[in-house]
């Protein structure tokens, strides 16, 4: 297994193939999966890391007999289950390439992944069997093609190289077509090495929720984490706040991750959350998507004790930040410090060149530039595309972050989310975090409209704070939260429109679907 100086103190047999992460384990007994995903969240199933081994390496050998050659493309396209974890580390394991689909996007968008990635077979479940590409070779999870790769003797685990691939995990497409990233073997390793080290430090005792999918970045690097941990996973088929808050309770969870949508729909049910025993947890980061204050002290209020972290990852790197290597305090919501193994810029998006220090403060804002081990090697099929967001081994993220003078690192915004109302730069994140410090605001979601006279304008949904639900005879709550909004910011940044609503809409990654909000604002917006 990875030895110390990857950064988790574990030892073992000598480790290549993210497929055998968790091979350490195996013959200890230990169990690797409390799985609820058949519904019933009081009444687990219990997979052992044995078990768990013994299907993964018969699903590597299955694969081999069905002729499929090293560098080969397999997908999943299936809701979570130990089967789902068995296929993505099996695939491995046998030298091919795990693809994930997200199975909420539409089966033409799945069918142009299938041609982009050359699918030679895809896993799938019942559930998502409409959705399966045509022509690529399908495997149903339990049917009887299923059981026939279980039939043969486990093969054992593919020697690989560090520029290998291991899987090729495809971007949401918001911004057009899907892009597949090319994450190799070595790039894993290294990245579960540093989050197990520095990201979110963790014991082997401990006890994971999964909950998101595991087509995404989150879920995926959590399952990874757990499994090279030795410890054990409450899985759970897909998200639902009240059985994932029950799991908690039920099965004593110490360590949960999710995307803050995921937060603010359990933090919505306090009556829920104040009769569960919630002691348990000792580990929340909340990551993938940006984090508002205002999330935060719900989160600290809810769970008294816990360590709680801003995340931060991207499907193209996943390690950048961790603690302070003087062992300086955390502000709440940072992302972090830059990694020791890591390399990280600021870089102005006008000038290419590295972001200036304030004079009197000695922050920095910037685009993050971050170059490691773990970056991905590029995007299939996509050269261009690769040089634009690769300059000699450095990622161009996207993301534009402010570094303080010790080094920690905020989120301000995506680059591309950025739009300019009347000459000055406004993002979305901003806006947002200072609407959610009005106490009467739960969630706020913030976009442009499109204006002659300023460029763009921006506006927000609002989902109200629980107590604070509005008399229907009341029109002057509107106005109200404008005016909230240009006493505690910047003028141009107050929202021109506030509309309420009573949740905010969902993409495939439990991540606010913006594309959806931005085309419900232009055609609720009228000029005024």
């Amino acid at each position: 297994m990875i030895d110390d100086a990857s950064g988790n103190g574990l030892s073992g047999t000598d480790e290549t193939n993210l497929g055998g992460i968790f091979g350490g384990w195996v013959g200890t007994g230990r169990v690797a999966f409390l799985d609820v995903t058949h519904g019933d969240i009081a009444s687990p199933v219990q997979v052992g890391y044995d078990e768990f081994d013994d299907r993964c390496g018969r699903l590597a050998a299955g694969l081999v007999a069905r002729g499929l050659a090293p560098g080969a493309r397999v997908a999943i396209a299936a809701d979570n289950s130990v089967d789902y974890a068995a296929c993505y580390f099996g695939i491995a394991r046998a030298g091919m390439v795990t693809v994930p689909l997200n199975t909420r996007q539409p089966a033409e968008t799945l069918a142009w992944v299938a041609s982009d990635a050359a699918l030679q077979a895809v896993f799938h479940d019942a559930e998502n069997r409409s959705l399966l590409p045509h022509g690529v070779p399908a495997i149903e999870l339990g049917g009887p093609a299923w059981s026939a790769m279980l039939d043969h003797s486990p093969a054992g685990v593919t020697p690989m190289a560090p520029q290998d691939v291991a899987v090729q995990m495809y971007t949401s497409g918001s911004t057009g077509r899907p892009k597949g990233v090319l994450l190799t073997h070595g790039g894993q390793l290294f990245s579960i090495g540093q989050y197990l080290s520095g990201v979110m430090p963790m014991d082997p005792d401990e006890r994971l929720l999964i909950s998101a999918p595991m087509y995404h970045k989150n879920a995926a690097m959590q399952l990874k984490m757990a499994l090279r941990l030795g410890g054990s996973m409450v899985l759970l088929r897909r998200f639902d706040a009240d059985d994932y808050l029950r799991a908690i309770d039920l099965h004593l969870v110490t360590a949960m991750t999710g995307v803050p949508t995921m937060f603010a729909l359990m933090f919505a049910r306090p009556e829920l959350l104040e009769s569960l025993d919630r002691s348990s947890v000792r580990r929340l980061s909340i990551g993938s998507a940006p984090m508002t204050q205002a999330l935060f002290d719900q989160a600290r209020n809810l769970f008294p004790g816990c360590v709680i972290t801003n995340g931060y990852g991207t499907t193209e790197v996943v390690a950048v930040f961790g603690g302070h290597p003087a062992g300086a305090p955390r502000p709440d919501i940072s992302v972090g410090h830059p990694l020791e193994a890591v390399e990280t810029r600021l870089v102005d998006p006008a000038t290419g060149t590295d972001a200036d220090p304030d004079p009197a403060t000695g922050r920095r804002q910037g685009e993050l530039w971050v170059r490691s081990p773990g970056v991905m090697a590029g995007y299939h099929r996509l050269p261009e595309v690769t040089g634009e967001r690769l300059t000699d081994g450095w990622y161009h993220t996207g993301d534009v972050m402010e570094a303080d003078a010790q080094g920690w690192h905020f989120f301000v915004g995506r680059v591309d989310d950025m739009f300019s109302c009347a000459g000055e730069n406004v993002y979305p994140g901003d806006v947002e975090q200072m609407l959610e410090k009005n106490s009467g605001i739960h969630q706020a979601a913030v976009v442009p409209v499109a204006d002659e006279l300023k460029g763009a304008l921006p506006v927000a949904f609002v989902v109200r704070a629980a107590g604070h639900e509005a008399d229907p005879a009341d029109s002057a709550e509107e106005e109200r939260i404008k005016a909230w909004a240009l006493d505690n910011g910047p003028a141009y940044q107050h929202p021109r429109a506030v509309w309420f609503v009573d949740e905010l809409p969902l993409a495939g990654t439990a991540k606010i679907d913006k594309a959806a909000l931005a085309a419900e604002a232009e055609r609720r917006w009228v000029p005024r």
